[in-house]
């Protein structure tokens, strides 16, 4: 168990959240003109919350994909990564 491997995965999972946050916040704002819909809310727009639901998981997602790999290789993780890619192939 590497438990520093532990703290870095959990400090790169947290950053990469608040960053996906801003981004989805800056760009729902630039294209939409309105406020984050608010999901407690009930006369707030089914679409606008839907759409936005899809929108900040894909962002999400990616940034915590692109976050988690480049700590794995900072950190020398990058071995354990291409292994298990081609154990996958």
């Amino acid at each position: 168990m590497d438990i520093g491997w532990k703290v870095v995965s959990a400090g790169v999972g947290v950053l990469s959240g608040i960053v996906a946050n801003k981004i989805v916040d800056v760009v729902w704002k630039g294209i939409s003109g309105r406020e984050i819909p608010d999901s407690e809310d009930p006369n707030a727009p089914l679409v606008d919350a839907v759409i936005f639901a899809v929108v900040s998981a894909g962002v999400a997602a990616a940034v915590s994909q692109l976050t988690q790999r480049q700590a794995a290789k900072w950190y020398g993780k990058g071995e354990v990564i291409d292994s298990q890619a081609r154990a996958r192939a």
